[in-house]
């Protein structure tokens, strides 16, 4: 493993996804990867809202489909006085419709992945998200 990477342990992440076989499996991703302190979940949109509140996360995985609160609905809950950025979000979805793809970037998440995908696609992902963090 590479030393900044190392010297990241620090960071949080946060699988918001209702599919718990889904978070186990990026839990599982994110483990190998080395470089993530803690890993947190949400199973709903709520929980998820609550949770980017209190915490800072340096990658969120956000599914778009949700209870609750979908995961569009909470891209809107990100302004300038949130403690959590839409570059941290990786929208992590079975179905991705191009009118649904041009409204989340246009809101300003530059970051996709749709289901299914593979260890090493989410880890390349993930490495540049944290690569564009200071």
């Amino acid at each position: 493993m590479s030393a900044p990477l190392e010297k990241k342990m620090q960071r949080d992440v946060l699988i918001c996804d209702d599919d718990k076989a889904i978070c186990e499996i990026l839990r599982e991703y994110c483990e190998h990867m080395g470089c993530f302190k803690n890993i947190v979940f949400a199973h709903d949109g709520i929980t998820a809202t609550q949770k980017l509140r209190n915490q800072k996360f340096a990658l969120i995985c956000l599914d778009i489909s949700m209870p609750k609160k979908t995961g569009y609905d909470l891209i809107g809950e990100f302004d300038n006085n949130s403690i959590n950025i839409k570059d941290n979000i990786l929208v992590v979805s079975g179905t991705l419709e191009k009118d649904l793809i041009a409204k989340i970037l246009q809101s300003g998440v530059k970051s996709f992945m749709v289901k299914p995908f593979d260890e090493k696609q989410f880890q390349e992902k993930v490495l540049k998200i944290l690569g564009a963090q200071k």
